[in-house]
């Protein structure tokens, strides 16, 4: 079983710019503004000449982003939640996203059993050699 790789944010800045999150992420600028349009980012600071400066909780979000890409799962379910959350609230959060991943698991393992009835009953009709 693979894991689910994602970046690193680096601990060493409180504030990366649009071109460093874009080499950190491997996201497109264009991908970038969806995702904070959709409120998936949370507020994303300006600086004095109104440049975009993500926070490393951005670049979390952005994680679950590319998480929630990847296994297929609504990204709506990331809309509208703060970024300045207690830890309880996060532990909250990622239990939600938890049972939607259950969720999902649930149904792949029904799709894998129909696909497996479907695999014996064609092994079944052809002649054996």
């Amino acid at each position: 079983m693979s894991t689910i790789e994602t970046f690193q944010i680096p601990t060493t800045q409180t504030s990366f710019a649009t071109k460093e999150v874009t080499a950190i992420t491997g996201m497109t600028k264009d991908a970038l503004r969806y995702y904070e349009r959709l409120g998936l980012l949370g507020a994303v600071p300006r600086d004095r000449n109104h440049y975009r400066q993500y926070s490393p909780q951005n670049l979390e979000r952005l994680q679950f982003v590319q998480i929630f890409k990847r296994l297929g799962l609504d990204l709506n379910l990331l809309a509208g939640t703060d970024l300045n959350v207690t830890p309880a609230r996060k532990a909250q959060d990622l239990r939600q996203y938890q049972q939607t991943v259950r969720q999902e698991m649930a149904h792949l393992t029904e799709i894998d059993a129909f696909l497996q009835r479907k695999i014996d009953y064609f092994d079944e009709l052809t002649p054996k050699a």
